[in-house]
């Protein structure tokens, strides 16, 4: 919490831009290598604005990235020179390598750490071994903006409801925290959206949202995506006797 009363959480510790865009291309089912621009800068723009709306402290490199969006689009609707001799540049191929090289080192990533880990399974006397905590990264599959996703559609879904008249009285991170591990801890699991239902202000819908990728970070709960749904359980992480 900052010295505003704010409590400001690092998207740097969650994802990067590049990871943003991955997430796009996988969720909008895009052909990498044939970019639609246009259409991926505006929904790209469109997390930028609710990151900001959620009070996230959004690195550099973010804005960055939509400068470089922006320019790309604009060079897209120039007028393409005609040329037998030479094949003009296509001004995305500088994005496409660096995404297919970003997710390649992903890829690599998280193998080595399966590796180490199927190592130490092996290796190591479960006698001597600690209790570890379910990495978050274990499930690649739901990332902090499949969350901000989720977010989304949960407001999209209270737009008739009064949930833009801000309250007087500060709602604090913390006791959030607890009201979410309560519910998850008496129940074993909860939906996401349903930590939104029932007429919230608009700070407590953001304190909850902050609530829940604090719990991710501090390795409280866990994730994952529902079947052909933009819904998303959550859970407490399952301690793993080595």
């Amino acid at each position: 919490m900052d010295n505003s009363g704010k409590y400001k959480v690092r998207l740097k510790q969650f994802e990067g831009p590049l990871d943003l865009l991955l997430h796009l291309i996988r969720r909008d089912k895009i052909n990498i290598y044939d970019i639609p621009i246009s259409h991926i800068t505006s929904e790209y723009l469109a997390y930028i604005e609710i990151m900001r709306e959620l009070e996230l402290e959004i690195a550099g490199e973010f804005f960055v990235m939509a400068a470089t969006l922006i320019r790309i689009k604009a060079q897209m609707l120039l007028p393409r020179r005609s040329s037998e001799d030479e094949e003009e540049e296509d001004p995305r191929d500088e994005l496409v390598k660096n995404l297919l090289e970003y997710r390649r080192f992903k890829e690599a990533a998280h193998q080595l750490a399966q590796r180490e880990e199927e190592r130490r399974k092996i290796f190591t006397r479960p006698s001597i071994r600690p209790l570890k905590l379910e990495s978050y990264e274990e499930d690649p599959g739901i990332t902090v903006f499949d969350l901000i996703d989720a977010f989304r559609s949960v407001i999209d879904n209270l737009r008739e409801e009064p949930i833009y008249t801000i309250e007087r009285e500060a709602i604090r991170i913390e006791e959030k925290m607890d009201l979410i591990m309560d519910a998850i801890n008496t129940r074993g699991e909860i939906l996401f959206s349903e930590l939104f239902s029932g007429g919230f202000s608009k700070q407590d819908i953001i304190v909850t949202f902050l609530a829940i990728l604090e719990l991710v970070r501090l390795g409280e709960i866990q994730a994952r995506q529902m079947n052909n749904s933009s819904d998303i359980w959550l859970y407490r992480k399952k301690v793993v006797g080595l």
